[in-house]
């Protein structure tokens, strides 16, 4: 049977306590119920600064301590152990007179006591692994209340922004939607006069004004199913190679693609993805289509749709070499109805996007530069 090495620190100034302790552990060593499960390696120091510069030297699995020390006494001796190695177990040893002040150590994070002139070999091994196993189960406990804490930290940040989106949702769509109806009905108006007056000519004005407010009411209402339909996957996803959504998403596109001249370079040995094949399909071509929007003035737009191998996962990219998107800009352009300036359009498409492959549980983000192109990149799991 293996055996594992237990290495002690052992702060006490009575020489001839810290025989007895290290006769006690060279006992459990040999022998504990017939088996000996563990080593012990004992270091003696006699007083606390030794211990404390032996502990920043040294690392050890637990710390037996007599709180009355030469440059240290009572409770402040387990104290000043504990500030600097909060994560070993201390265990105090203890004559009788001192059994309270050992209580109220163990109170404030000590392992255990043991009471000297009561101790052996078994019991003080004992005590040892014990208080050993249950420092490990604390730091575990402790380990997992913080990764819960940030997950409902970030939970709450995540919340937060769709809270603040379904607020922009509500206020666009409240604020544009006016502007068309108030368009339609002012013409309305005109309509009648130049029904009245007989003008075909203003007739067909009016008709035509009033259907691109119409487009307009449609395109907004289009948006807004999108964004309340986002998250709502359907529960069994299409295994895929990734290369045929890719196919589906350039005929989609394609009279813009042939409108704007643009060039696509495709890669040819795509992986297989597990996916709602609708949504990404989307994804693609928002990218697509953003790539055209953006596209330079100097010569025919290039567009590489690909995907690279980055750390045991799999990046997907679109990549094109047109304007480029400022690193200011860059932060906030997956927010819903983010405008890079007044003039510019919503970027509803990126976030939509964005939200698609979070639900997916993966990542979305851009790498561009300038004048030198841009690549939005992201992981399906």
């Amino acid at each position: 049977m293996s055996r594992n090495t237990i290495k002690i620190l052992l702060i006490e100034d009575n020489e001839v306590d810290a025989r007895l302790i290290r006769e006690y552990l060279l006992d459990a060593s040999r022998k504990e119920n017939g088996v000996s499960s563990a080593m012990f390696d004992l270091t003696w120091k006699n007083s606390l600064s030794s211990g404390l510069e032996f502990l920043t030297q040294e690392d050890v699995d637990a710390v037996l301590l007599d709180l009355n020390l030469p440059d240290s006494f009572g409770l402040e001796t387990f104290s000043k152990i504990h500030k600097k190695k909060a994560k070993i177990p201390i265990l105090i040893l203890t004559g009788l007179s001192d059994r309270e002040l050992a209580m109220k150590a163990v109170r404030e994070g000590a392992g255990d006591y043991l009471l000297k002139g009561e101790v052996d070999g078994i019991l003080l091994s004992r005590s040892i692994s014990y208080a050993i196993e249950r420092k490990k189960s604390e730091e575990e406990l402790r380990l997992a209340q913080n990764n819960l804490e940030k997950k409902v930290h970030e939970r709450t940040i995540e919340l937060k922004e769709r809270y603040d989106e379904i607020e922009q949702l509500v206020y666009a769509i409240s604020h544009d939607l006016i502007l068309p109806l108030v368009t339609i009905k002012g013409f309305l108006g005109y309509l009648k006069k130049d029904v009245a007056s007989g003008s075909r000519q203003r007739i067909e004005i009016d008709i035509g004004l009033m259907g691109d407010a119409v487009e307009r009411m449609e395109a907004l209402l289009v948006r807004a199913l999108d964004i309340s339909s986002i998250g709502k996957l359907s529960n069994t996803r299409e295994r895929v190679l990734y290369g045929e959504l890719v196919k589906e998403a350039l005929s989609l596109a394609a009279d813009k693609i042939r409108s704007s001249g643009a060039k696509i370079t495709v890669a040819d040995d795509f992986p297989m993805v597990s996916v709602d094949r609708p949504r990404i399909v989307d994804v693609l071509v928002n990218l697509i289509e953003n790539c055209i929007r953006y596209a330079s003035n100097n010569g025919p737009l290039q567009i590489e749709i690909g995907y690279q191998a980055n750390g045991g996962e799999t990046v997907f990219f679109v990549k094109d070499d047109g304007l480029g998107i400022d690193p200011i800009m860059q932060k906030n352009i997956f927010r819903l109805f983010y405008r890079g300036s007044e003039a510019e359009d919503s970027h509803a498409g990126l976030a939509l996007s964005r939200r698609i492959i979070e639900v997916h549980g993966g990542r979305i983000w851009i790498e561009s530069v300038v004048n030198k192109g841009c690549a939005v990149c992201f992981t399906i799991p």
